[in-house]
């Protein structure tokens, strides 16, 4: 039959709790790294948008509003050495079709579970906006 004394509960209750909540964590912190590429896309995309919308009204992005892109996606966290941007470099006329895009190359640490080290993997994070030109 089964044995019942007092105490074992008592010991046997915290430890199971402290247990579940360092797993619970550990869960929690791998899937918000899981998700982080998905943010930097929305980031990205949000900011590509933006810059799109001034494309299609003047059919190309002058020098000024190149900068203004760069320092934008430097102010939102995205290391610029990693950025490669690709406008169009002639003005576009009206109905000409304009291509847009932002490529990010970002590098993920995931936590390993037998390792004290972490995981690297590279992803390229790529926003790509085609439009025709409204000038």
């Amino acid at each position: 039959m089964l044995n019942l004394k007092k105490g074992n509960s008592s010991i046997t209750t915290p430890i199971i709790i402290v247990l579940s909540l360092i797993v619970i964590i550990f869960v929690g912190v791998y899937i918000i790294k899981i998700t982080e590429p998905f943010i930097w896309y929305e980031k990205l995309n949000t900011i590509a948008t933006k810059y799109m919308f001034i494309i299609e009204k003047y059919g190309y992005l002058t020098n000024f509003e190149k900068n203004n892109l760069i320092d934008e996606l430097n102010l939102s966290g995205f290391d610029i050495n990693n950025i490669d941007i690709n406008v169009p470099n002639n003005i576009k006329n009206y109905g000409e079709l304009i291509e847009f895009s932002i490529k990010y190359n970002f590098t993920l640490n995931l936590p390993s579970f037998g390792n004290k080290n972490e995981s690297k993997k590279n992803i390229q994070i790529n926003v790509r906006k085609n439009s025709y030109c409204k000038k």
